[in-house]
């Protein structure tokens, strides 16, 4: 009988969870001890996270959460936020670039990425200050302490609240003694070299500091296949003049980015009781536009070439792998754009800085104030095609600022007795800004303007966010811990958004909106309350002993899309959008076994998502289509284990199992184009898809049942390290294989947008010298050379051929990686 893939994972979880179970528990300790004679200090490292903003260990912590050290991320190469989530089943990141920056989903919930306005249903939090900005997928990450992944909603703990989980991020902190060290490496498939540093230790009585630099240079692991050719858009009637009547394809064949990045730390004791640590990140980062971040994904729609207006592109295809399509403009195109730079060579540029300013304050020997201050800035500006043809026909300029400015209070107890508490207050203040310059066809060359862009628009959102929140815990007994709190937020946002140029409907300059009294505004206001409530019982029946039971709740808020083309058709309703809401149950349990050999984790959910915000391109009325989803029901489990076999082999394995639904939500299928013609009375709909209405050939698509996009069923990994001693060097070698189910990419669902399950494996060897002042290391990414499907969207301009379903867009993993590194440590 053949054996598949599920039924192997789902007997490995029974297995995992037989043997769990089967552990003999200790009862009647307290924790932090241990009973003398059954139970044994860990051979595994103990891992202290701050998943509830004190400083406990992970099997004593009540709450999901899968932690990735700083040498996991090093033996994986895992320095953006993309190859972060691969280490950890059920997350997947999508760094988009254009629009919303990126999706980032756990456990199938996200937001999508194709909308400036979205927050992420999944935040970040870098060393305590929260972002939802999805721009953060595509920055660089190095020299971090450790990554914690909690999962599920977030109510309470890292900024204003988070309904599908938290990434939190902790760099590295200055040293009590001086140390240097550098690391150098090149990757070869994708010619990538790179060099990082740092210096830290004391500075002062009271005072240290930790300087860290990165330089990087990607050449590309990207082949854009974009050729010249003669313009098929050019039109002479328009007076359009005749250096558009030849495309140029492209400069750069090999798309690739370069980066620099940079931390300094600085901590200070500023009395015996207040300590002091100020972070200042700043990141800058080159590439060649976002045009050749995503690539057609197929099928074709017609042929073996996708097509824009109808027209093929002889130099592209529509299969997701290492090629992609996009081409530069003609010179005499791009110097009537915004953000020309002497040519029409394709360009972006991303700038990032981030502060934090944390002062610790103990008031008492068991009353402590933490204040947290927070800033983030990021900028991504580019003129680039996207529509991912050698054509460019679709083709913009876009600045896109976003600026956050929190605080944080935090005061918490740590009385002997058995109750205690932590009471806070957060604000946070957004400013949001985007400018397009928009080119939707050549075609539409405007003489008296001398301009071929169809608009250009101005947007812009400021938000404030205003929440109090608090917990406390009580000990029961002294194995029993219940623990309650909630959050009270209060978002408001205004909205603005105003064509500074446009033709045909998009000239909206002296348009009067509903509800603004300024000619070419169109203007919009949201507020809102919520209180996000959870409760936790948790049972410590011993120091390596955890079970609890939480009903725990979510909140993200709503807003405006400020990346829907503005025209005089346009009204406030079609981009706003209300606020999304998460409330539901989590069992875990948390064991540590054969005297300390084994640690392994088990978690089973249930949770209900409401008013999921979901967001889909209308190609009819060159529009995005702004909604808000009845309902997603998830249920599922997470089991995760690691054996120290021998004192030099260590063995570690994870599965997850998710099932999402969707419930009572209709929204929009996928983009096709109906044969001229076409009436109503004859019309068919294409697969999961029907009629809105008897008399209009408006789609849409029933999606009950169904899960969300990036939803994998199934996921897991499994790995080892195997460690041994050669006249004196320490000879590690580790591998790793990560499964993922199959998911739709993209909202719609779209037919060619499904990801099939596939596996990855990662291997590395590490040698060290006997001082451990040296390693070299041979390590490699994505062995099996899998260009699997991140996220997608409907492709503008791919719904061109009569009776055939749109062509897609995707963001692609990257293939297969082989690097070699050095590291030295004085």
């Amino acid at each position: 009988m053949a054996v598949t893939t599920k039924s192997l994972l789902m007997a490995s979880a029974a297995s995992a969870l037989a043997f769990a179970v089967a552990q003999p528990v200790a009862a009647q300790d307290a924790p932090g001890t241990a009973r003398a004679g059954q139970e044994e200090a860990s051979t595994i490292d103990d891992i202290v996270v701050t998943a509830r903003r004190r400083s406990e260990t992970l099997i004593s912590v009540p709450v999901v959460v899968n932690v990735v050290s700083a040498e996991t991320l090093e033996r994986n190469r895992a320095d953006d936020l993309s190859r972060i989530g691969e280490l950890t089943p059920t997350v997947v990141v999508g760094a988009y670039k254009s629009n919303g920056g990126g999706s980032v989903a756990i456990r199938g919930i996200s937001s999508p990425a194709n909308q400036t306005g979205f927050e992420q249903a999944v935040s970040v939090a870098i060393d305590g200050v929260q972002t939802s900005d999805g721009r953060i997928t595509q920055m660089g990450f190095f020299d971090l302490e450790q990554v914690e992944v909690l999962k599920g909603p977030q109510a309470l703990f890292f900024g204003k609240n988070s309904p599908a989980g938290v990434i939190s991020i902790s760099s590295a902190n200055p040293t009590d003694v001086f140390e240097a060290g550098i690391r150098a490496g090149y990757e070869f498939e994708g010619d990538e070299a790179t060099l990082e540093g740092y210096l830290s230790g004391p500075i002062a009585e009271g005072l240290s500091a930790r300087l860290a630099l990165r330089y990087r240079n990607l050449d590309g692991w990207l082949t854009n296949t974009a050729q010249p050719i003669a313009n098929p858009f050019y039109v002479v009637a328009t007076g359009a003049p005749v250096g558009a009547a030849t495309l140029p394809g492209t400069a750069d064949s090999r798309p690739g980015d370069e980066e620099i990045l940079g931390r300094l730390t600085i901590e200070a004791e500023i009395a015996p009781t207040i300590t002091a640590r100020l972070k200042l990140f700043a990141g800058h980062n080159e590439d060649a536009g976002p045009g050749v971040a995503t690539q057609n994904i197929g099928a074709c729609s017609g042929g073996s070439n996708p097509r824009v207006y109808g027209i093929a592109d002889p130099f592209a295809d529509c299969v997701a792998d290492n090629r992609t399509t996009s081409g530069d403009l003609p010179d005499a195109i791009a110097r009537t754009m915004r953000g020309y730079r002497g040519n029409g060579r394709a360009y972006g540029e991303l700038d990032v800085f981030t502060g934090v300013l944390e002062f610790d304050w103990a008031l008492s020997e068991t009353l402590n104030l933490v204040s947290t201050t927070g800033y983030n800035s990021t900028q991504y500006e580019f003129l680039s095609g996207l529509d991912q043809t050698t054509y460019s026909q679709l083709a913009f300029y876009n600045r896109q600022t976003n600026q956050e400015i929190s605080q944080e209070f935090r005061l918490t107890s740590d009385y002997s007795g058995p109750l205690n508490f932590m009471f806070g207050a957060f604000f946070q203040w957004t400013d949001l800004y985007t400018t397009n310059d928009t080119k939707l066809r050549d075609s539409s060359y405007n003489a008296v303007s001398g301009r071929f862009v169809t608009y250009e628009d101005l947007a812009q959102q400021d938000g404030t966010t205003r929440s109090i929140f608090g917990q406390v815990l009580y000990d029961m007994t002294d194995t029993i811990e219940i623990a309650g709190g909630l959050r009270w937020t209060r978002e408001t946002k205004d909205f603005a958004k105003r064509n500074l140029y446009g033709i045909g409907t998009f000239a909206t300059q002296s348009t009067v909106y509903p509800g603004s009294t300024v000619p070419g505004d169109i203007v919009g206001q949201f507020e809102d309350d919520n209180v996000s409530p959870e409760a936790t019982i948790t049972w410590r029946p011993s120091s390596n002993r955890t079970f609890f039971l939480a009903y725990k709740t979510g909140y993200k808020s709503g807003g405006f899309g400020l990346t829907s083309p503005q025209q005089t058709t346009t009204r406030i309703g079609d981009i706003d959008f209300d606020a999304e809401t998460a409330s539901g149950f989590e069992f875990g349990a948390k064991g540590i076994f054969d005297q300390g050999r084994i640690r392994a984790n088990f978690a089973a959910f249930a949770y209900t998502f409401e008013d999921l915000q979901v967001n889909t391109y209308d190609p009819a009325r060159i529009a995005y289509t702004i909604n808000n989803a009845g309902e997603v029901q998830q249920r599922g489990f997470e089991a995760d284990a690691k054996w120290q076999l021998t004192d030099g082999l260590e063995v570690r394995g994870a599965i997850a199992y998710v099932d999402a639904q969707f419930r009572d939500f209709v929204g929009q299928c996928y983009s096709y184009a109906f044969p001229t013609g076409t009436v109503r009375a004859t019309a068919v709909a294409p697969a999961n898809c029907s009629f809105v209405n008897a008399t209009a050939l408006t789609l849409q698509q029933d999606f009950e049942g169904r899960a969300p996009a990036r939803a994998p069923e199934w996921a897991g990994s499994a790995g080892f390290t195997y460690e041994t001693r050669i006249a004196g060097f320490n000879l590690a070698l580790t591998g790793d294989a990560f499964y993922s189910g199959s998911y739709f990419a993209s909202e719609t669902m779209a037919p060619s947008a499904l990801q099939d399950s596939f596996w990855r494996y990662n291997a590395g060897l590490t040698l060290t010298s006997p001082d451990d002042r040296y390693t070299v290391q041979l390590l490699g990414r994505n062995l099996s050379d899998e260009t699997y499907i991140l996220y997608a969207a409907d492709r503008t301009g791919g719904a061109s051929v009569p009776g055939a379903i749109g062509e897609q867009r995707g963001v692609v993993a990257r293939g297969r990686e082989i690097a070699l590194q050095f590291a030295a440590r004085f």
